[in-house]
């Protein structure tokens, strides 16, 4: 990541839409996954309540993106990522989601550029780019190259070609995008204003060359769409003429498509200048943006868009979910980790917590966790989230107040075990806890008290005898 990379991701970003987006979004009842690696964002555009919603989601390196039967895969970092859709989860948690993509598993690949990937066959498929082929997700080793270009000599972890692109045709791996026919490191750079490649994986035919760095090509309705990035173009492949037909230009360099209904939605990028688009057809325009261009396929007309007026720059992925409002987990969330997917056969032997005691035990124990680790304030927060369901949780009471005496907030944790004392005089632990905090602020006298006062219920505690005892030799 360079200098400018680093800037741009602690930017804001602001954007602007057209003005019957959140119509569009309720009518078709979508809700639109929009990767881009320059902020290390999944950003999750639609509608709430008639207003334009957009949330960003924060994952390492974002790429390709697809989506299957209730399934999402996500090449984030070096691994891919796989999120399901529980719906029983999108109703728990606040927000009025219809679905909720949590995560499932991770398959670390190692750093190998994973750009576009489709699930079909019951294999998981994906765009190897730096090492030039066409891969399958195996469990027990990063990938597994099935098919390479003709003119690729040797699977390297070098970019020679860029292969990018990939759909399926009739449920099998068909066709894919290149940027140009070369066996040379990033040799594809050196024509790449019109070297690239539309390629049949089934017969290993170059369908089309002289393309302006293809991108995401798309079986769909019997029709093979694609992306001229160069041009800033969406097209399709007339396979009797053997000619690329365009049907609309969008003002950007189009990378990542979906495509629903009689809509194309078109990841559209500003691209800096560099020696990377240079002798590039959109670089002559007057002026690029970035964003989500919605297209109809038929007509060619530009139906909606959102476009990004600063802070972001480049779209990997586009990803277009058939629900209206969608929730997108992080591994790390308390959402996933307080979550659960299970099987619908095990369900009936798999009780959720239902008493408050139940429901408060969770966060006790995560509050003594943090406590265990030193972490005070974090372990605080669960103790008063375990209170917050069931505030007479006693255990949960005497450890939050022993945190707030190890952080010298004696008034605070003082005020609490009064509080348990003025409603039940006789539970030891009270008086412990409070001598405690004394002892702690140095109030010897008052300490003294308290620990009497448990040897006033119960004479034979030993707690009580030592700690007096340790008084006696503090204050000498």
């Amino acid at each position: 990541m360079n200098n400018n990379d680093k800037q741009i991701m602690q930017q804001k970003i602001d954007f602007t839409y057209s003005q019957n987006i959140v119509k569009f979004f309720k009518e078709t009842n979508t809700t639109i996954l929009l990767s881009t690696y320059q902020t290390n964002k999944i950003m999750i555009i639609g509608q709430e309540n008639d207003q334009f919603d957009i949330r960003y989601k924060e994952f390492p390196r974002p790429m390709g993106m697809c989506k299957k039967d209730g399934k999402l895969f996500a090449g984030l970092g070096h691994g891919i990522y796989q999120f399901s859709n529980y719906t029983g989860v999108a109703q728990n948690i606040e927000g009025n989601f219809d679905a909720c993509y949590m995560p499932q598993n991770i398959h670390f690949t190692g750093d190998i550029d994973i750009h576009e990937m489709e699930y079909c066959k019951d294999q998981l498929y994906f765009i190897n780019t730096k090492f030039s082929c066409l891969c399958i997700k195996e469990p027990d080793s990063s990938f597994k190259p099935i098919w390479k270009p003709e003119f690729i000599s040797l699977l390297q972890p070098i970019d020679k070609c860029h292969l990018n692109g990939f759909t399926t045709r009739a449920g099998e791996p068909r066709y894919v995008t290149a940027l140009g026919k070369t066996d040379e490191p990033l040799g594809w750079r050196a024509n790449k204003a019109n070297g690239g490649l539309l390629i049949d994986i089934k017969t290993n035919k170059i369908l089309y060359e002289g393309l302006s760095m293809p991108h995401s090509p798309r079986w769909y309705n019997k029709k093979l769409y694609l992306l001229e990035s160069g041009k800033g173009a969406l097209s399709y492949f007339d396979f009797k003429k053997k000619k690329v037909i365009e049907i609309a230009k969008v003002p950007g360099f189009t990378r990542g498509l979906d495509i629903v209904g009689d809509f194309a939605f078109i990841g559209v990028s500003k691209v800096r200048e560099s020696a990377t688009f240079s002798g590039v057809e959109i670089t002559k325009l007057p002026k690029r943006v970035s964003g989500v261009w919605i297209v109809n396929i038929k007509t060619g007309q530009i139906i909606s868009f959102v476009e990004f007026t600063s802070g972001l720059d480049e779209v990997f992925a586009i990803t277009v979910l058939p629900h209206k409002k969608v929730e997108m987990l992080n591994f790390d969330s308390e959402q996933s980790k307080e979550n659960y997917m299970i099987s619908p056969e095990d369900c009936e032997q798999i009780k959720m917590p239902e008493t408050k005691l139940e429901q408060a035990a969770p966060h006790f124990e995560k509050g003594n966790d943090f406590f265990n680790e030193n972490k005070k304030e974090e372990a605080i927060i669960h103790f008063k989230k375990a209170l917050a369901v069931q505030s007479d949780y006693l255990p949960a009471t005497f450890n939050l107040a022993i945190c707030l005496g190890d952080l010298e907030r004696y008034d605070e944790a003082e005020a609490i075990l009064q509080e348990v004392i003025d409603k039940d005089a006789s539970i030891l632990q009270s008086y412990e806890s409070l001598g405690f905090i004394y002892y702690k602020k140095g109030d010897l006298k008052k300490a003294e008290k308290n620990f009497k006062k448990i040897l006033e219920l119960d004479p034979d505690n030993e707690k009580a005898k030592n700690s007096l005892k340790i008084l006696k030799k503090s204050k000498k």
